[in-house]
């Protein structure tokens, strides 16, 4: 059977079979979805209705015209066998069957899933799902999704997951951030497009910059291992293994019904991987990655105007493998002179300029250029709390800074809901930003990762 996953990702013609006029049904909102964003050939499939937004329906799947390179399923899932069934042999390149009902729910399910797959082979189709929310490309205004909304588009992240709540996470976190997202796709039950298949495809992608794995399962070990340390081996790859835990597996199991391999490495990640704990280290791991270049070493510089948040970014810093070196007397003199800091102010590492808060909009950008022309460190992690939160020229400044890339940099943004805006200020140039010391220093180490694995 096929494996060209352009026909699933950049599909040509897109067929949603079970679309409806009623506002509210799934058969609805992928129609109105699809109509809004995608500029291929789009047909709506329903014995019962003439027009569903706009656009002539056929029948049933034998009347549509034409080869047909991604089939939208949103029927229930007792009648997707008879519908797959009824696809004439290469008329359908992949099928995204939505529907949950599957191994995920019975026994009596899991044999409905096995046939699915079965009669779906005999067809030339591959079957992404069943039991998922389905499939987007930011970069062409596709969303074959439940998500309401499409994220960013561009090159950027991409995401492989079998969990459609993280999928409406990051949509969500993608437009609150204005983090680019190429491709995104869930697997679900994975009964015949699995992890390394996505992963072989995403790996060769030039719209992917990054590729972020929310996984709770893998079926074969060995491509899926290999397909990993390819993608590795071309551009950051960040994974969040679920269900590893006997209290994970019954969770995933009871929401999709596999039995298969926990996602682990005996001790030992595969060169390149980067591992986030939660999906969204994982979000704002990919963030950094993609908005800055990769730091050289682990040497960390932490600027503040706190000393208490400075210790507490030390601190965390070293725990995660970071090294806050003391700067040399030479560096600690220039920024002293340069800087015209207050005789109370710490140079040593971490920079604590104390609460001259009006001054830091010039004195952000100045420590910062001197500790980028050093020498003596690979990244920064920027402290930016309370009043100096409150100051929009001290986030231009930040800006300016981030547009030049003269130091790989993480922004530690404590501050009120209402100085979001500020924060926005640095992130629209590509300053990541993080509400606590904990995110901030673990993407500082993701930054930092090849140095550390």
């Amino acid at each position: 059977m096929s494996t060209d996953l352009d026909r699933l990702f950049s599909p040509k013609s897109i067929a949603v079979v079970g679309a409806s006029n009623k506002p509210g049904k799934m058969g609805n909102l992928f129609v109105q979805r699809l109509a809004a964003g995608f500029r291929g050939r789009l047909h709506a499939v329903n014995p019962g209705e003439a027009v569903v937004a706009g656009i002539a329906t056929h029948r049933t799947v034998e009347e549509l015209p034409g080869p047909v390179d991604l089939l939208i399923a949103l029927v229930p899932a007792k009648s997707l066998v008879a519908l797959v069934e009824a696809c004439p042999k290469g008329k359908v390149g992949f099928l995204a069957a939505v529907p949950s009902g599957f191994a995920e729910a019975s026994d009596e399910g899991a044999a409905l899933q096995r046939k699915l797959a079965a009669v779906a082979a005999t067809r030339g189709i591959r079957v992404l799902g069943p039991n998922i929310v389905g499939v987007m490309n930011g970069v062409l205004g596709l969303n074959a999704s439940m998500m309401p909304e499409l994220p960013p588009g561009g090159v950027g992240l991409s995401c492989i997951t079998q969990s459609g709540g993280f999928g409406m996470a990051l949509s969500m976190y993608a437009l609150d951030h204005e983090l680019q997202v190429a491709k995104f796709c869930d697997l679900g039950n994975a009964c015949d497009l699995d992890a390394h298949d996505v992963l072989d495809y995403l790996g060769n992608d030039a719209d992917t910059r990054v590729i972020g794995l929310f996984l709770e399962s893998i079926q074969d070990r060995g491509a899926f291992l290999h397909a990993l340390q390819a993608a590795a081996a071309k551009k950051p790859v960040i994974l969040t293994p679920t269900g590893v835990t006997e209290a994970g597996r019954r969770a995933s199991t009871a929401h999709l019904g596999i039995a298969a391999d926990a996602i682990s490495f005996e001790g030992h990640l595969p060169e390149g991987v980067i591992l986030a704990d939660t999906g969204l280290n994982l979000l704002n791991y990919a963030k950094s990655l993609m908005w800055q270049r990769r730091a050289a070493g682990r040497r960390t510089a932490i600027l503040t105007g706190t000393g208490g948040v400075g210790a507490e970014l030390a601190d965390l810093a070293v725990k995660r493998g970071l090294v806050v070196p003391k700067f040399s007397l030479q560096l600690q003199e220039r920024l002293r002179r340069r800087c015209n800091l207050p005789h109370y102010a710490s140079v040593q590492n971490p920079v604590d300029c104390t609460p001259v808060w009006w001054d830091y909009p010039k004195i952000y950008p100045q420590i910062l250029e001197e500790l980028a022309c050093s020498g003596e460190v690979d990244l920064a992690i920027i402290s930016v709390t309370d009043v100096a939160a409150t100051l929009p020229e001290l986030a231009s400044a930040l800006a300016a800074w981030a547009t030049q890339q003269l130091l790989p940099s993480v922004v530690y943004w404590g501050a009120r809901h209402r100085d979001h805006d500020n924060m926005r200020i640095i992130e629209l140039a590509g300053g990541p930003c993080y509400g606590s010391t904990i995110e901030a220093v673990g993407t500082a180490a993701a930054l930092a990762s090849r140095d550390l694995l």
